[in-house]
């Protein structure tokens, strides 16, 4: 479950990355020196990875979402605590209510490079 969550809200938006050499990929030439972005949340909703990919589904598996990186020098240290946060917490909220709902407009951190929801009032109704 905590798997969906995250690939659902990818906290990194994307990165930039400059070729260092020529790659042809997908038909496409990438020259040395041109600029990639990678776009999280593109790859995270993948028809060609992901069954159904706009649907959030608490049981995808396998769900191979690249919202902390798959291996490699920049995959995500934090992941496992994440993974273990984020568990916990659907954990401990699912012991205490019955329902959750929003009570009003989220608003959205600032940000270039990560995307996250800096308010999301809820009303909880209480087990």
């Amino acid at each position: 479950m905590a798997d969906e969550v995250i690939r659902w809200a990818t906290p990194a938006l994307y990165f930039r990355r400059t070729a260092t050499r020529d790659h042809d990929m997908h038909g496409k030439t990438i020259r040395e020196g041109d600029k990639v972005l990678f776009w999280w949340a593109s790859a995270n909703r993948d028809d060609r990875v992901f069954d159904d990919p706009f649907r959030v589904n608490l049981t995808r598996s396998p769900n191979r979402h690249m919202s902390f990186g798959q291996c490699g020098p920049h995959v995500c240290l934090g992941m496992h605590l994440a993974r273990l946060e984020v568990r916990i917490l659907f954990e401990e909220l699912a012991k205490r209510a019955k329902l959750v709902e929003p009570k009003g407009d989220q608003k959205f951190q600032h940000s270039n490079f990560v995307g996250g929801i800096k308010e999301l009032p809820v009303r909880m109704q209480d087990l």
